[in-house]
């Protein structure tokens, strides 16, 4: 079970400091959140997925014909 600790300790005989994340047997766990020494740790966040998006889709360029007003 994952942890984070709130007071310092040790668990399993190493010391185990103030706001290290800590995976813990059951036993060891039940233990600690009784005693106010650690909390549920919060899952870390999810990856970002960032998709490609599709270039917008430009107009073809025309040509323009020069008109000085003559046909």
């Amino acid at each position: 079970m994952r942890l984070e600790i709130l007071r310092q300790t040790s668990i399993a005989g190493r010391p185990a400091r103030v706001g290290d994340v800590v995976e813990v047997s059951d036993r060891d766990a039940r233990l600690l959140l009784n005693s106010g020494k650690a909390e549920h740790a919060p899952l870390p966040p999810a990856p970002v997925v960032v998709q490609d998006q599709e270039p917008a889709q430009r107009k073809p360029r025309t040509r323009r014909t020069k008109s000085n007003g003559n046909p």
